[in-house]
């Protein structure tokens, strides 16, 4: 709600005196310090105020005012965890309904999930089985970007993407597993990944 540069005026003092002495300041007081004409006008004000949400008074109380600290946003927020991605060969995604926590700046700019990792072929990223990776969801991708991709429309997988002459490399990171390389018709980009939560106690 938008307040009056009087009501500000009078916020303002509050706020400081408040910090400044432990408890809010009479009606005396604040008729003073905006130089008011009755004790009427600081009601009025402090009517306003409490109804912006910026106050709270106490009734039958001389210095009973308080400020209302708005609620802070949380740091983290809560994805969905679609299922498992095979960090290996390609396997099926389990769905459920579970959530994850993660720190809000890993939250990329479309809809975010989170999928559970199994397997290890993507450890040269630090992609382990049992991490978290956070993926933003895309249909494209570039060059060299770690993805998850769906074979053949029912196996996915995480691997770094490469396009070339009309086929897709999914290639892992691990020297143990060898790339997957099938036409690009056969290969549907579900998302980026953007973020891993490894989790240590398991």
């Amino acid at each position: 709600m938008t307040i009056t540069p009087r009501q500000r005026e009078l916020f303002d003092y509050l706020c400081r005196f408040i910090t400044t002495n432990g408890h809010a300041p009479t009606i005396a007081e604040m008729q003073g310090h905006l130089d008011l004409s009755s004790p009427a006008s600081v009601h009025h004000l402090l009517t306003a105020l409490e109804g912006a949400g910026l106050i709270h008074r106490i009734p039958n109380a001389g210095r009973g005012i308080e400020i209302v600290k708005p609620d802070a946003e949380p740091d983290e927020t809560e994805i969905p965890l679609l299922g498992v991605i095979a960090a290996g060969y390609p396997i099926e995604a389990i769905l459920n309904q579970e959530t994850v926590p993660v720190p809000r700046n890993l939250v990329g700019r479309g809809r975010t999930f989170a999928l559970r990792v199994k397997g290890q072929s993507m450890i040269g990223e630090h992609i382990c089985e049992g991490d978290y990776i956070v993926v933003e969801s895309r249909q494209t991708a570039e060059n060299g970007q770690t993805v998850v991709a769906l074979v053949d429309g029912t196996e996915a997988t995480v691997k770094r993407f490469f396009k070339e002459r009309g086929q897709i490399r999914l290639e892992p990171a691990n020297p143990e597993f060898r790339p997957i390389v099938v036409p690009a018709d056969r290969v549907h980009i579900q998302g980026i990944v953007i973020g891993l939560i490894r989790k240590y106690q398991r």
